[in-house]
């Protein structure tokens, strides 16, 4: 059986740490199968996703950070949190996963989309659900208002 992927909050996912360049994600992962530019907000940076829909994982790198990867994104059930299968967990399973794990600064919203977003901002990970049931989370590497990076060690 193949290893499932380790999200790890502020860290990155598996082997692979935030600030990876384009090249590491290549040597693990291989040629994605859509590149998207993604132009920033006012105050937020251009990027590049790097989809990869056959196993289920999409990379972000961000433009002011010389396009070294700052999130990820994943809607695999191939995944763990904290050695966890977090996608058979319901909403209150993972809000008490993360709480155990000191992650407390909570925020949930109902976005128009209709999904509803479940935010650690102290772990910089964002929990989406659609009708009770966790259909993606994304994660990335903890940045200030001037987009100084925490680089993981």
């Amino acid at each position: 059986m193949k290893e499932k992927l380790e999200i790890k909050p502020l860290v990155g996912f598996g082997s692979i740490k935030f600030g990876a360049t384009q090249d590491e994600i290549k040597k693990i992962f291989g040629e994605p199968q859509e590149v998207e530019s993604l132009p920033g907000e006012a105050d937020e940076s251009d990027a590049e996703a790097w989809n990869y829909w056959d196993i289920g994982h999409t990379v972000f790198f961000e433009k002011d950070s010389q396009n070294r990867c700052t999130c990820f994104e994943t809607d695999s059930d191939e995944v763990t949190l904290f050695g966890k299968d977090i996608f058979v967990m319901s909403e209150a399973q993972i809000i008490k996963l993360m709480n155990d794990k000191g992650y407390t600064s909570i925020d949930v919203e109902d976005e128009e989309w209709g999904e509803k977003r479940v935010s650690f901002d102290d772990a910089v990970v964002d929990f989406y659900f659609e009708d009770d049931n966790l259909i993606s989370i994304s994660w990335g590497v903890m940045s200030d208002d001037n987009n100084n990076y925490n680089w993981p060690k």
